[in-house]
Parts: C-alpha cells; structure tokens; sequence
C-alpha cells in the first residue's frame, strides 16, 4: 500500500490535493495498492493502523516540506519520499538556503532578511518582497517603486515572521528539475506581466513554458553545473526543483529549491521530464523508488 499524503493547513493545500490526485491515477494505473490520506489530526493514527510500504509526500508549503512531515514519518518508522528531515527544513527557508549556498560560490541574489517589529528599509527599485518559508509564489510581490513597498512587506508578513527582500534580476526566468541527482531539460518561463507570481502560475492562460529552454550551450551546462552542485551540497534526495534567473550578461541567479514540485497539469517538474522522454507515469514512479 502506497499512501499519497495531501492538503494541510498550508495556504498551497489546494495545489497539494491536485498534485496528490495526479500522483494516484499515474500510481494505479502502473499497479500499485494507493490510497490519498487528508494530513490531519488523525492521520498518524491512520498511518500506523494502515502500515503502508511508504508515503508519496504530496503536500506543498509548511508543514510538509519543512521537515515537520518528515520527522514525524520517521518517528512512526514509515518510508517516505524525497529529502530528509534536515534537507527540508533547510530548503524551505530561503534565507538559509542562500546562506548555505553562496558558501560554495553558487551566485544568489543580492538582498536583506527581516523580521517582525524590524524597521523595513531598502532604497533600489524594482526589489522582490518574499515570505522566506512558503512555496509556490505566496505572499511574493515585484515591488517598483518606494510607494509599494509598504504593502508588500504587509502582505509577505501575513504568510511568515521573516522575510527577504532581494534586488530584482532582470532577465529570463528559467527553472530545472533534478532527478535522484541528474539535471532534466531546462524549462523557460515567459509571462505577460514578466514576473512569475500565483497569478501567472496558477491562473494566467497567457503565461508559457519553452521546454527545452532556448538558450546556449554554455549557459545551459551553467545551469546543470550549479543544479548538480545544489543538489549534492544540501543532501538532496529524488526529485527537486530549482529556480534562477538569467541576466542579460548571460549569469544565472539561483533564486530557490524546491523539495516537492507540483504534480500538477501546470506543473513544471513533469513538463521537463516529458521533454526529455520520461513519462509521467515513469517518472512518478522514480520519485517512489527513489
């Protein structure tokens, strides 16, 4: 019995459940015994009765890519998918994951943490106004001028006590998928108002995804060089997703990763995957074996 582990309290509990129906048709139709499990109050007590083989973590956000889930999984002795306790909550956290990885000379985004009750300055515009811990562009905001930013810490806060802001990279938005370890084609993505939010990613009929990304070769072997190397540092385990931006000068920032990519029809991780002749269905179940 496999278990698909989805919703939560997480604000990106919608998504999860979409990605959690996909893993399940692609699961069921290669054979295996799944069932989808609600993460709540009474999941633990499920999990143990049940006994599954191991839990496909389907859940974005905290509490399930923070290494919450994933030490409790560990406490009841359940298997389960993708990065470990401490992987996790590292990633998570985009202000340590920046602090870790320029340690190994991997070019981030220049910008400042703020906690709640600090006084918020910061004098280059356009900047990004993040939450540091959640996921699939909540809370985030392309800030232009002086005026915005107000609102934009306000609503950054609303998701978390901390939060980045980072200059702008002008530039190309690009993303690619690293899967128990090698890099998958790398995906472009072209939005009409030229910044990726939960609007552009989940709702726009407009935005567009070029797989392969049509960019040098150079740049390309870049990309996989720093994806390969973020991988291997932060102890990363089955499929990951991991965000840059690309100046004009040709430089690659990487801006974050992600421990459990959507699995949804808009979802990037399997768009890559398909362009480089994984199925969904094969590459779902390297993921659970992974």
């Amino acid at each position: 019995m496999i278990v698909i582990l989805k919703g939560g309290p997480s604000p990106e509990a919608e998504i999860s459940r979409k990605s959690a129906e996909s893993i399940t048709r692609a699961l069921t139709s290669l054979g295996y015994n799944t069932i989808e499990m609600e993460f709540d109050e009474n999941c633990v007590k499920k999990l143990i009765e049940i006994k599954p083989e191991k839990v496909f973590i389907a859940l974005h956000g905290v509490p399930g890519e923070d290494g919450s889930v994933q030490g409790l999984l560990e406490t009841i002795k359940i298997p389960y998918t993708g990065c470990n306790v401490e992987t996790s909550a590292i990633c998570i956290d985009k202000d340590t994951t920046k602090r870790i990885l320029k340690t190994h000379g991997i070019p981030v985004p220049a910008g400042r943490t703020f906690y709640k009750e600090d006084k918020v300055e910061w004098l280059e515009f356009p900047c990004v106004v993040k939450p540091a811990r959640t996921g699939s562009t909540v809370g985030i905001s392309l800030v232009k001028k002086k005026e915005e930013l107000n609102n934009a810490v306000e609503l950054a806060f609303k998701y978390d006590s901390k939060i980045l802001i980072e200059e702008y990279i002008e530039g190309r938005e690009l993303t690619i998928p690293v899967l128990n370890g090698k890099p998958l084609p790398i995906v472009e993505i072209v939005t009409e108002s030229g910044f990726y939010d939960y609007n552009s990613k989940y709702k726009s009929s407009s935005t567009q995804y070029k797989v392969p990304a049509k960019i040098s070769e150079k740049v390309r072997e870049k990309i996989e060089k720093i994806a390969i190397k973020t991988f291997k540092v932060l102890e990363c385990r089955g499929a990951i997703r991991i965000d840059f931006r690309l100046n004009s000068m040709n430089i690659p920032y990487l801006l974050e990763v992600n421990t459990i990519p959507g699995m949804t029809e808009r979802s990037l991780l399997p768009k890559s995957a398909a362009a480089a002749g994984i199925s969904f269905e094969q590459l779902i179940e390297e993921i659970l074996n992974g």
